[in-house]
């Protein structure tokens, strides 16, 4: 009985959990983030303030669950990926991100600033996100490793940090489009696949596998990629 009593409060805690975040993004995207205060949170989800600072400290806390949430959610889809070649399962990945956000866009779209300064708590390149960059990043490098035509391991972490990045600067441009239906974002990431097919067999040639480690190596520490340069 204990257990049993134990599960429902499991469940009913992360009902409320669930409940807190959702209010929170409904006033982000209404109100703005900055301009929202943790006890108008509470009063939207119909909690108390007491009993929400217990589940969520701070405004930032919540904005981490999301971004958690999200990057669990791809994560989660891309194991199911059936085999494929590396340009289109970079589409389906990036795809399927941009699913998972389009609910939250107004919220997301309010939390723009906060989430392009470094040293915001909500900082998508700020310490407080860097286990949530290393995660994508592992996930893309899953991603690529299981491809039809894999590179070797190398270059697959190469590349898990370059797609990675591009797959940020695709969440960057549909944030900012504002063409009927993000029409604008899907012709973008079909050109980039497209580009990537076109390029991949150029990928290979010691010049262009030389430059993409150079610039794996910039972009690296962004990015969430632990390795040492050599």
């Amino acid at each position: 009985m204990s257990e049993e009593r134990d599960a429902k409060r499991t469940q009913k805690g992360e009902l409320a959990r669930q409940s807190i975040l959702e209010s929170a993004l409904t006033l982000f995207g209404e109100r703005g983030y900055e301009e929202t205060t943790m006890r108008e949170i509470a009063a939207e989800a119909g909690y108390s303030p007491g009993l929400t600072y217990r589940y969520f400290s701070s405004k930032e806390e919540l904005v981490l669950a999301l971004y958690q949430k999200l990057c669990a959610e791809l994560d989660t889809y891309t194991h199911s990926l059936p085999s494929a070649t590396l340009p289109e399962l970079f589409y389906q990945t990036v795809s399927k991100q941009l699913e998972l956000m389009a609910p939250y866009r107004q919220a997301l779209s309010a939390l723009f600033g906060a989430a392009l300064n470094s040293r915001s708590h909500v900082g998508v390149f700020g310490k407080d996100t860097a286990d949530i960059r290393r995660q994508a990043r592992k996930t893309y490098l899953r991603v690529l490793r299981g491809a039809k035509d894999a590179p070797k391991d190398a270059q697959c972490e190469e590349l898990a940090t370059i797609l990675y990045g591009s797959h940020l600067a695709m969440v960057l441009f549909w944030l900012i489009d504002e063409s009927d239906m993000a029409s604008r974002t899907r012709q973008l990431l079909a050109f980039l696949r497209d580009m990537l097919k076109l390029l991949q067999p150029l990928l290979w040639l010691p010049p262009v596998a030389l430059a993409l480690r150079r610039l794996a190596t910039i972009l690296g520490p962004l990015l969430g990629d632990e390795r040492q340069p050599e």
